[in-house]
């Protein structure tokens, strides 16, 4: 019975560890292939990816510069379908680790066009391949070549030990770049419309490229070592706390601050499974604001008392800025209560700064 060394084991740990850090499969496939080629000796190192009903094929190569014929590629994809290990797999869906020799005789082997086409200018007599999952009828195998002496039973059984962790790792790294795909697309959208997100993550992140340096600008640069500045760790501790007393659902309080003419509103997305809750900003500039106002059916004064509003002004400011009375002000502010549905001047901000 063949056995692996502690050598072995601790070789194939550290490939295990290389393969599962790649973040995409550019990444995967160099970390596979060099560490299977260090695993089990080689004189060349390929992952072939073959789709029989459309006669595709790509590989990947270790070492890169290793000569091969003129249009091997072309020509593997158009004998995909007589190769001993690729027909192997496609009858039996067994992937783990079969040699050419398991398969075909010296002779078999020296009169296929495989040989005669592609291994024989290779310099290749044995091969030995493993196949990794993938959607049918398409087939993903690590394949190890020498010219000198035919693959062991130990090297299958190494093959065999590494291929259930590389078939995860391959996955995981589409995962990855899947996923990666989409944030992009997602932040693009986003930061097109003028948001910025910021991940509330252990230390927060930005989602969208400038969304920090924005609340930086508006609430001032972070002290201490902290990442958010300190007006935003204050809020997101008072919605903490608040969160925490709410007996029924309740809008949330937006941040909000000028600078120079321009408003920045920060809204606050709570923890949810699956991510750790959201910073979402958005940087307007006041013009136009009341006209945006007007669109929630409010008459051009009730715009504008509501604007003063969420400046923070009380109503005898507001009162004294529109040169009106305080009792007048109230009146406004009553209708808009009414037609907004809501109740106070906190509500009334929130609701407003988070649809306009």
């Amino acid at each position: 019975m063949v056995l692996l060394s502690h050598d072995d084991l601790a070789n194939l740990l550290e490939v295990v560890a290389q393969v599962n850090q790649a973040h995409d499969r550019e990444e995967f496939l160099r970390a596979a292939l060099a560490g299977a080629a260090r695993a089990v000796p080689c004189t060349v190192a390929t992952v072939n990816e073959v789709d029989h009903s459309a006669g595709r094929y790509h590989y990947w190569m270790e070492p890169a510069s290793f000569p091969l014929p003129e249009n091997a590629g072309a020509i593997f994809a158009r004998l995909a379908h007589r190769h001993p290990l690729v027909n192997y797999t496609k009858t039996t869906g067994d992937g783990s680790a079969k040699r050419i020799s398991d398969l075909w005789s010296t002779e078999e082997l020296h009169r296929s066009q495989v040989y005669q086409q592609i291994y024989q200018p290779m310099g290749v007599e044995y091969q030995v391949a493993i196949t990794l999952s993938a959607p049918r009828p398409t087939v993903v195998a690590l394949a190890l070549s020498r010219g000198d002496e035919d693959f062991s039973e130990r090297d299958q059984l190494v093959l065999d030990t590494l291929r259930p962790h590389l078939a995860q790792a391959w996955r995981s790294a589409g995962d990855r770049e899947r996923l990666l795909a989409l944030l992009q697309a997602a932040a693009r959208a986003i930061g097109e419309q003028g948001w910025g997100v910021v991940l509330l993550s252990d230390p927060p992140e930005e989602v969208t490229p400038g969304a920090l340096a924005a609340l930086a600008r508006y609430f001032g640069a972070p002290t201490g070592g902290a990442v958010l500045p300190a007006p935003v760790l204050r809020w997101l501790e008072d919605l903490e706390n608040q969160s925490g007393q709410a007996q029924h659902l309740e809008l949330r309080r937006p941040l909000s601050t000028m600078v120079e003419g321009s408003r920045l509103v920060a809204r606050h997305v709570a923890v949810q499974p699956g991510h750790p809750g959201a910073i979402v900003v958005r940087e307007r500039g006041l013009a136009g604001q009341r006209e945006r106002f007007e669109a929630l059916a409010l008459t051009p004064r009730e715009a504008e008392i509501v604007r003063l509003v969420t400046t923070g002004a009380s109503n005898v400011a507001i009162a004294r800025s529109l040169e009106i009375s305080s009792g007048t002000v109230k009146k406004h502010l009553d209708n808009v209560y009414a037609k907004l549905g809501v109740s106070g001047r906190g509500a009334l901000t929130a609701f407003v700064l988070d649809i306009v």
